[in-house]
């Protein structure tokens, strides 16, 4: 996932020595990533890369054609692709006496997962945040439960926003590529910014040795506590997926080999490969499988994390200077050419988020 599932397939250590068999064989390999589910189905498409690639850099799929599939021989074709690597396809509401299957063409190639029927995920219960005590991370955690019994085993993916401010409030600087005065009752600022980022690893959980089918308070997120994403006003979009214990345990497959190793190149049983084949190459190693299941999904502000904030020293006012350095203009008067400057970390809220404003969020300025 890049953003993209590809995070997975690389070192998480520094691994000197480190040089598994077959790694040349093992790069570029098809990677799939996501749940077939009631309304909009996301898919995530990427090739695996030599570990020493950073993650970030991994190449993800934007020419792939896609389409589900239902037992009954319809097919929903409705893709929309929205960039990283992500594919949207409009599945409707998915028929509980019905089964499912992802179809990919790519270079020539063509790809299916595995016919299933869709598990229906019972509802989430509350998302909410622990922090121990000064100095440890806020972690935003779920919790469920299931009276019915269809599965003990569960999937989450998210997707965080978040607002945050710069530190000094710029009057002159550049923005889209124009030179201008900002201003704070416009998007003309550098001083307001949204940050956004989703899930980059397997989130899962079981109840199978527990009396009741309940998860509580499941780690979603860690975040520390002078982070600015919680500094101003947070807000998480949580999907909870029930999956069959083959799901579960070919996810968990991978991350002990990521753990154990850094990589997915170490030794996959092959009874877990998971459920995506090529249909053009049989055999042919693919990453990923693909469920079938109604998710369900909650969301929800957290302005209350504001209190478990713990804001970092303040020293951008104390590098306030006549000297350009490597900033912007915090200060400039229109009747003169005279400035004041200061380094653009300080300034410049672009530089780590951007001015695209969620349309959901409830803050009046821009």
């Amino acid at each position: 996932m890049k953003k993209n599932v590809l995070y997975l397939f690389v070192a998480l250590s520094c691994l000197d020595t480190f040089e598994p068999e077959g790694l040349q064989t093992m790069e570029g390999l098809l990677v799939v990533d996501g749940a077939i589910t009631s309304g909009v189905t996301t898919i995530e498409l990427s090739r695996t890369i030599q570990m020493e690639t950073e993650w970030y850099n991994s190449p993800v799929i934007s020419e792939a054609d896609l389409y589900v599939e239902c037992s009954d021989g319809s097919r929903f074709t409705r893709t929309t692709y929205s960039g990283d690597g992500i594919y949207e396809i409009e599945t409707g509401e998915l028929q509980p006496d019905k089964q499912y299957r992802l179809h990919i063409s790519l270079d020539g190639e063509a790809y299916e997962s595995e016919y299933l029927s869709p598990l229906l995920t019972p509802e989430i219960d509350s998302v909410s945040w622990q922090k121990r005590e000064p100095g440890a991370p806020v972690y935003i955690t779920v919790s469920t439960h299931d009276e019915a019994g269809q599965s003990s085993y569960y999937r989450w993916t998210y997707r965080e926003n978040w607002e945050f401010k710069s530190e000094l409030f710029a009057e002159y600087g550049e923005l889209n590529q124009i030179e201008m005065y900002f201003d704070l009752l416009t998007p003309n600022n550098t001083y307001y910014c949204w940050g956004s980022n989703h899930s980059r690893s397997f989130v899962l959980a079981t109840s199978d040795k527990l009396s009741e089918n309940i998860i509580s308070h499941k780690r979603l997120v860690a975040i520390p506590p002078g982070d600015e994403k919680i500094s101003e006003l947070y807000h998480i979009a949580v999907s909870q997926y029930q999956i069959r214990k083959a799901a579960y345990d070919y996810f968990l497959n991978l991350q002990k080999n990521i753990s154990q190793t850094g990589s997915i190149f170490s030794p996959i049983p092959s009874e877990i490969r998971g459920n995506v084949h090529s249909l053009t190459s049989p055999g042919a190693w693919v990453i990923g499988y693909v469920e079938v299941s109604v998710a369900s999904t909650k969301e929800q502000f957290m302005p209350e994390l504001i209190l478990a904030y713990e804001e970092p020293e303040k020293t951008c006012s104390k590098q306030i200077s006549v000297s350009r350095l490597d900033g912007i203009i915090y200060m400039m008067s229109k009747g003169s050419q005279s400035a004041l400057y200061a380094p653009r970390r300080c300034l410049d809220c672009t530089s780590r988020g951007s001015k695209n404003k969620p349309s959901f969020w409830p803050a009046g300025h821009l």
